[in-house]
């Protein structure tokens, strides 16, 4: 079959427009991999928020974990002096600086130092008892806790 010259201009403005299709697509695939990777940036900037996030939750909980052992051990030193100054058999028992260390479940690695000082007002002997309850797991878990007791002699 031969083309007359009617039929060519036909024929460029459809192989003009086959182009133009392509030439599009091309576009479009340009257009689709730019927004992957900006997703992909976006998404990793994302996560790797969220496990920093996380990181410093789980410490945050293990710091107060290590805080309330402290002040059980502070607490626990305090009452240990208490039964010294007043034993359970009776009888009178003695105020001296003690310390403490525990290796019980819960308090293990614990440690309580104890001072206990006696004091007599108008015959009514008085004892404070400044009990420094601490736990060390490693250097950015350490945590130490005071408490204050005073106790009365009853006549």
């Amino acid at each position: 079959m031969c083309l007359n010259h009617h039929q060519t201009p036909n024929l460029y403005i459809a192989h003009k427009a086959a182009l133009s299709k392509f030439a599009d697509r091309k576009l479009t695939y340009g257009f689709s991999m730019t927004f992957l990777l900006f997703t992909i940036v976006i998404i990793s900037l994302l996560a790797a928020g969220l496990v920093r996030l996380n990181s410093q939750s789980v410490m945050t909980n293990a710091q107060q974990v290590i805080a309330t052992r402290a002040f059980f051990a502070a607490e626990s030193g305090a009452q240990l002096q208490a039964l010294q100054i007043f034993p359970v058999a009776g009888g009178s028992g003695a105020c001296s600086n003690q310390n403490f260390s525990f290796n019980t479940s819960g308090l293990n690695g614990c440690q309580a130092n104890t001072t206990c000082n006696a004091i007599t007002i108008n015959g009514i002997n008085y004892f404070q008892i400044i009990s420094q309850g601490q736990c060390n797991l490693g250097t950015p878990l350490q945590s130490s806790r005071t408490i204050e007791v005073r106790l009365r002699e009853i006549n």
